[in-house]
This record gives C-alpha cells, structure tokens and sequence, in this order.
C-alpha cells in the first residue's frame, strides 16, 4: 500500500526479477535506478575460491541497496584493495570465516592512515559483517572496532593565482581539441554529401573518419601478435604525427580540461558529472541568435525529493555562460553517438 492507502501497481505478469548472482556463484549483476546491469566478476579476485563466492554473497546482498553502479564501484575496488593485501601474506584464509583477529588487525593497522584506506576499511567492514560466521569471538570484535576518523587535511586550496593558470591551462588545452574535432568534422561532412573526390587524400581520411565516428576504432585486420597495423594510422598521423581516432573524440586530459572549465563556471562537482544529462535547449526570450539550455542537475547530497535543480544558461556570445555548453556539445557529439549506438 501507499502512504495514502492506495494499492501499488504491480509488475506486468511476464515480469521476472534479475537474478543478482549468477549459477556459478562468482558473477553479481547490480541495477542502477535507471534499470541498466552492470556485472562484477568475482572470479578475477586473487583469493581463494570459496572466499571468493562468500565475497560475492556478501555484495549481492550489500547491493540491494544501491541506486548507482559508482557504489558498486566503489565496494569492488575495497574488495580488490582487501584481496591483494591477503594475497601479501603468503598464505591467505581459505574462506571468510577463516579470518583471524590477528590478520583484521593488520589490515586495519595498514590502511588506516590514508583517505583511500579508511574508505577501504570501512566498505570491507559492513560486508564481513555480513557473514554469519563473524558474528562472534575475537574476529567479531575486531570489526566491532569503529573506523578511525579523518585526520588533518594534507592538502590546500589552490591561491588565486594558481587557479589561474590551472584555468588557463584547462582552456588552451580544450581549445586545441575543440579546432581540432570542428576541423575533422567538417571534413567527415563534405564525405558524407560526396563533395570530395574519391581520388584525393581527404576522401580516403574521410572514409577512415567514417569507420572511426561509427566504431570508435581504426578500419583494419589484426596482425600476428594482435596489433593493428593499417594505413589508415598512416593517414590519419600524417607529417606532423597527429591524432588518430582522437580527430572526432576528447582524450581523458581533454576531458578533465573541459570538466574543470565547467566546474569554474557552474559550481558543479565530480558526482554532478557522473550523472548529467545532455542538456536540451528551451525557446529564448531574445532573438534568433541566441540559445538556452535547461540543465538538468542531480545533487544526491541535498536528500531524497530534492534530488534534482534545473539550470537554464543562454548562448549569447563569446563570454555569455552558455557558450561553454555549446561548445561542450559540440566536441562531444561523436562520442555521444556513438555511445547511443552502442
């Protein structure tokens, strides 16, 4: 029932829930709010096979309560971080069941010091608590022990002036990929209208820029140790040793450059990406020449029911605060497509 008293809808009848842990004990499939899987293998984690499967047990539970494939994310890089400290002890537990107090406090003594290993700490703890065999004796009051808090910040802030020239450098470098992918598009266009001859140089890269914006790679057969050798890189390098599927698509640091401009100029942090939609563009109180965008924000941190803030930021020229967007878009449109396809 509702908080009003009314039935719930139920599923159509053909319905069947995802199975979270596969028949073999060792793939977990975690849904995001959104209804998309993603799978983790616990059969690539270094320990061993039954501890392996209780792990798996212990996600697949933990994950029930999760919205986000970042916090699965985020509990497998613990799990890994956590196998890889049993694998350095030579003889590692055969099962969850088999940790002593001794190897807890080790782990515990290892990683409390840092950011990452207080995180660590702190995902392993809730999912061995999770295993009925720790519930009691000393190993059960080893995890009972809390995490340690955060100690003094070892870093700060950047001074004005050091912002500036991270600002400055964010933009040089976002503005070469942003001539760059305009070019390279303006050339795949005029391929696709047949406006080039199919005898030039520019045709042949714009049938190797075809290949590259549907497929993401370079058109081409392997060779015998598994390495793509084409022409196509050839052309695509050129004299000067270029890009070559970085013609239509950001690199990570072309990215990063473009997240930092946007942070500056909206305010946003890192989970406010991981979540943003492509923005849609609204009718504009002025003229034809400029353009708004309706930004959709999902802020997590502000609690439930407030999740979501619409932004509107308007296009009307060189310095106004949509440009940015624009231009974000634009050197964002392959990669976006082809991710749509995909």
């Amino acid at each position: 029932m509702s908080g009003r008293g009314r039935k719930a809808v139920l599923p159509p009848p053909d319905f069947q829930a995802t199975e979270r842990i596969a028949a073999d004990g060792l793939q977990v499939t975690v849904l995001n709010k959104e209804g998309f899987e993603r799978v983790f293998d616990f059969a690539a984690i270094a320990v061993p096979q039954p501890m392996r499967c209780s792990l798996a047990r212990a996600f697949a539970a933990q994950s029930m309560g999760w919205n986000s494939h970042a916090s699965g994310e985020s509990y497998w890089r613990s799990i890994e971080i956590f196998a890889r400290f049993l694998k350095a002890q030579g003889h590692p537990a055969d099962d969850l069941g088999d940790l002593t107090s001794a190897t807890l406090r080790l782990w515990r003594n290892n990683h409390k010091d840092t950011p990452g290993g207080r995180e660590a700490l702190a995902k392993i703890r809730t999912l061995l608590k999770r295993e009925p065999r720790l519930a009691q004796g000393l190993a059960a009051e080893e995890l009972a022990r809390p995490v340690p808090k955060k100690g003094k910040p070892s870093k700060q802030s950047y001074r004005p002036s050091e912002r500036d020239q991270v600002l400055l450098a964010a933009e040089r470098q976002f503005r070469t990929a942003l001539l760059r992918i305009r070019e390279n598009t303006a050339l795949l266009a005029r391929y696709r209208s047949g406006a080039l001859d199919p005898d030039s140089r520019d045709w042949r890269v714009g049938a190797i820029l075809e290949c590259v914006a549907a497929t993401g790679e370079l058109p081409g057969y392997p060779d015998k140790e598994g390495k793509v050798y084409t022409r196509a890189e050839g052309l695509l390098r050129g004299k000067n040793g270029g890009k070559t599927t970085g013609r239509l698509f950001l690199s990570r640091a072309e990215l990063t450059a473009l997240a930092v401009m946007m942070t500056d100029r909206y305010g946003w942090n890192l989970s406010v990406y991981d979540r943003l939609y492509v923005p849609v563009i609204t009718p504009s109180a002025g003229g034809t020449a400029t353009v708004t965008y309706e930004v959709l924000v999902e802020k997590r941190r502000s609690g439930e029911g407030r999740w979501f803030d619409t932004e509107n930021y308007t296009d009307s020229g060189a310095d106004s605060p949509g440009r940015l967007i624009t231009r974000a878009l634009e050197v964002t449109q392959h990669g976006r497509a082809l991710a749509a396809a995909l």
